[in-house]
């Protein structure tokens, strides 16, 4: 881990699921059923589908299925259950430090899927929101990080990425941004890519620097 704190970016960019919000046995729940429903095995997919976009994870472990008619009928799944979803520890305090500066999220979830949950959660998207529909290739690769950053007009080696799953902080790292991760649903050693981990937001200070930039300390 290299990150001293405080340090000072010109932006912040948030991943979605587990690291704004924990939907981890919501949405873990709704994959379970579905790896049970088609016959494949659930734990492998489990244990690499977080921070990926839906389409890709059915694509890599279920190729023989409908992609398209399989991808809408887990959308719809998890857009009627959220049972179980909760905002982390400690963002709802910190993203109420955050008025007046350059954010965004960039999330391997569905824009309408995105919005439902933050709303479920108390949280607002911003307008630079970065979703799975929105790039071409999704996490690992660097694509929505650079996107949310060209979306904030920010240099992305100037920007502080927060993650959750290894392929997240990959796809963070390989845009050239500094990421802090939550182990919030990946053991320390598979963040190990990271510059600083957290256990939850109340590890952190945010204040904004009346430009736009943001200075990032410990609690």
């Amino acid at each position: 881990m290299t990150l001293a704190l405080p340090a000072t970016f010109d932006a912040l960019l948030f991943d979605m699921d587990g690291t704004l919000i924990d939907s981890t046995p919501c949405v873990e729940r709704i994959w379970r059923r579905w790896a049970a429903d088609i016959g494949i095995e659930a734990d492998e997919l489990i244990a690499n589908m977080h921070g990926v976009r839906g389409q890709d994870t059915i694509q890599r472990f279920a190729p023989h299925v409908d992609q398209e008619r399989e991808f809408k009928r887990l959308l719809d799944w998890e857009l009627t259950d959220l049972e179980g979803t909760l905002p982390v520890t400690g963002i709802l305090e910190r993203i109420a430090e955050l008025d007046g500066a350059r954010y965004g999220i960039v999330t391997s979830a569905m824009r309408q899927l995105a919005t439902l949950k933050l709303e479920y959660c108390g949280l607002t998207a911003p307008a630079a929101t970065v979703c799975s529909e929105d790039v071409a290739r999704g996490k690992p690769y660097p694509d929505p990080f650079l996107l949310g950053a060209e979306r904030l007009g920010v240099d992305p080696t100037r920007c502080l990425a927060f993650e959750d799953a290894p392929s997240g902080v990959r796809a963070a790292k390989t845009a050239g941004m500094t990421v802090i991760a939550l182990t919030t649903s990946h053991r320390p050693d598979q963040l190990a890519e990271a510059d600083l981990l957290i256990g939850d937001w109340r590890e952190l200070r945010f204040a904004t620097d009346g430009r736009g930039g943001v200075t990032v300390s410990r609690a």
